[in-house]
């Protein structure tokens, strides 16, 4: 049965690459594909991870739905749209002859099953036999879930002070404490376990509150998504409500920080942060018919509209700048394995050198990107481009299956998979460069723990050659 569903969602994410060719059926085949991985979501969710899944929906709904209702709703007619400059910088047809067939390539190299011994290991009877070499490692490991949250806490409150170089590695720790919630939740006998998972969420929840970055908390809460409900068995309507639920959730996240960050970052001295959160998100949703009108909607158009940077690559692109042929892109591979402090001046992850090289753009004050698909472009033209994210979709896969085939050895590594992926999750709004950072580093913060903190992973310390000798010897003696 999983192999079933699993080709039909190949099928017709391949489908949809064809259809791009010859029709210009953009906004129908854009939805078509979209609610195929909805489809595909529900189906799979208590069965297996659907992480792939949902970065294949986050990309096809801010590189084509969006995109969509920009040439359709919010175009150059659009009065909000010319006073804030959001409506697509290219024709219709020059945007979705690339960027539909793009996410289509990427989409199909991403989520094709990954198998060993024709066993797809991320769902069905073996990934059950994963989750039970779990929760039998920890029957005896269940203060080890406590320590790597606290851990990641202690570190986070400390991270602004430490120095620049060791902020990522703090970071790192610090999304640990993911991996360390999902290693109490999995943990058969755990007491006030409830209690640990609910004070834990409300603390990141009053993070994201008072800082007005709600990033973790959206795309941290992607990658948990399905642990919370593997092994569980829901009624398709069940779980189609849960979905609804989550994007109505994102929606009004989406439109309430918009108006909330505009008053804690231009007055610090607001005095209740919280209450002023939960007032805005009453006001919104009081208003709710004036939340999805025209006007309502277009803070979260222009928020989730990665097309408009696309189409202002494809715009300056060859017309002003000639495309590099993968120039800036090999800078960028190479600089994901050399430090900083041997490369000093070495590309920067976060938009600002992307979107002025590629987009010939200056950025202050925000962040953005051009993201892969706009990369791409601008280095290979539209063959050359699609080529490349079909290529990118399958070193994420790669990586992806390399955690699956490691963790049947070592099956508590499973549960790290939030960390690892974390960034990946909206890599299609980064660029390559983090995407490449945040795999390559984040499997070597992993391959660090293991070395000096294997008890992490229910492995026992290795001896050393020293050691063992000197226990031998007092053996004999």
């Amino acid at each position: 049965m999983p192999v079933v569903r699993n080709n039909f969602f190949i099928l017709s994410l391949i489908i949809g690459f064809l259809l791009s060719l010859v029709t210009s059926w953009y906004g129908e085949i854009s939805i078509f594909l979209g609610l195929v991985t909805v489809v595909a979501i529900l189906d799979k969710l208590g069965k297996g991870l659907v992480l792939r899944e949902l970065v294949v929906l986050h990309t096809i709904f801010i590189c084509l739905i969006v995109p969509e209702l920009g040439y359709s709703v919010y175009n150059y007619n659009n009065y909000l749209a010319r006073i804030f400059v959001r409506y697509m910088r290219v024709p219709e047809e020059t945007y979705f002859n690339y960027a539909l067939p793009a996410v289509c390539a990427f989409s199909v190299a991403l989520c094709y099953p990954i198998r060993k011994k024709r066993t797809i290991l991320d769902e069905g009877q073996s990934f059950k036999d994963f989750l039970s070499k779990v929760r039998e490692q920890l029957k005896v490991m269940a203060k080890t879930g406590v320590n790597i949250v606290a851990i990641g806490i202690v570190i986070f409150f400390v991270m602004d002070l430490l120095p620049e170089s060791f902020r990522f590695i703090a970071t790192l720790f610090f999304f640990s404490s993911f991996a360390g919630i999902l290693y109490i939740y999995y943990s058969p006998y755990f007491p006030s376990k409830k209690t640990l998972l609910i004070l834990f969420s409300a603390f990141m929840i009053g993070f994201a509150i008072q800082s007005g970055v709600f990033t973790i908390i959206v795309y941290m809460g992607i990658t948990m998504f399905s642990f919370l409900f593997l092994g569980r068995k829901y009624a398709l309507w069940k779980k189609l409500m849960v979905f609804i639920v989550g994007v109505f959730f994102l929606f009004v996240i989406q439109n309430v920080k918009m108006t909330y960050r505009d008053i804690t970052w231009r007055n610090e001295n607001v005095e209740n942060k919280t209450n002023l959160f939960g007032d805005i998100i009453v006001e919104k949703l009081q208003n709710f018919d004036r939340l999805i009108s025209e006007e309502g909607f277009f803070p979260v158009y222009m928020r989730t509209n990665q097309g408009y940077n696309i189409s202002m690559v494809m715009d300056r692109i060859p017309a002003k700048q000639d495309f590099d042929n993968g120039d800036r892109l090999m800078t960028i591979v190479a600089s994901a394995f050399v430090p900083r402090f041997l490369w000093p001046n070495k590309p920067e992850a976060g938009g600002k050198d992307s979107m002025k090289y590629f987009a010939g753009v200056n950025i202050y004050g925000w962040s953005t990107n051009v993201g892969p698909i706009g990369e791409a472009y601008g280095s290979f033209g539209v063959v050359g481009g699609i080529f490349y994210m079909f290529v990118l979709g399958l070193f994420v896969r790669w990586v992806y299956l390399r955690v699956f085939v490691i963790a049947q050895k070592m099956p508590l590594l499973i549960l790290w998979i939030p960390v690892l992926f974390y960034q990946v999750t909206y890599s299609m709004e980064t660029d390559s460069l983090q995407i490449l950072n945040s795999l390559l580093k984040g499997a070597f913060f992993l391959w660090l723990i293991y070395k000096f903190l294997p008890g992490w992973f229910g492995v026992a310390k290795k001896l050393s050659k020293a050691r063992k000798v000197y226990q031998r010897s007092n053996v004999t003696a």
